[in-house]
């Protein structure tokens, strides 16, 4: 977990490390805090493991805080995925509130950090007024989505989960930005 604090995400985007690593896979690649990998890789949503309390409800947010580049973040943290009152360790069983986008990065735009927290909701299941539903072919209220500024909102303490990879443009990423309608 070390990784967050050398890829300069603590204090960044979250206040501290998260306790535990989350499990994120994508197909047969198990992330490694840091690890590069494809946008062709992440295209779909990964499968999300994490040991939890059968009574507990959780949010799992997916943010990239480099977009559209390290150099220039103004669109920092774009939301790639957001689902609450998720139970029993299953995100299938949680509400969707933003569709699952696959990364981003522009061409020439480097590397991307793509970072997944989880969070225990701390009353159960919970209503999120304010939040708007996402799907996945517009861009429209993904940008400026804050990790910390959601968390304090909604009463969420630090992430008990998290886990990153980084990728880079490549020649799946035309297709997804007019997916979603966005401009390059």
């Amino acid at each position: 977990m070390e990784a967050f604090n050398t890829h300069g995400l603590v204090n960044r985007i979250v206040d501290r490390l998260p306790s535990k690593q989350l499990l994120v896979r994508y197909n047969n690649v198990e992330i490694e805090p840091g690890m590069t990998i494809t946008p062709s890789q992440s295209r779909n949503p990964p499968q999300i493991l994490f040991d939890s309390h059968p009574r507990e409800y959780y949010t799992l947010i997916m943010n990239d805080p480099d977009s559209p580049s390290r150099n220039d973040p103004k669109f920092s943290e774009f939301n790639h995925w957001l689902v609450v009152n998720i139970r029993e360790g299953d995100v299938s069983k949680g509400e969707t509130m933003s569709e699952y986008v696959g990364p981003l990065p522009a061409k020439g735009s480097g590397h991307h950090r793509y970072v997944f927290m989880l969070y225990k909701q701390p009353n159960g299941r919970m209503d999120f007024p304010g939040l708007k539903k996402l799907t996945n072919n517009s861009a429209e209220g993904r940008p400026n989505h804050r990790m910390r500024d959601f968390a304090r909102k909604y009463y969420l303490q630090d992430a008990i989960y998290g886990n990153f990879f980084q990728a880079e443009w490549d020649e799946s990423v035309p297709k997804l930005q007019q997916q979603i309608k966005m401009q390059t």
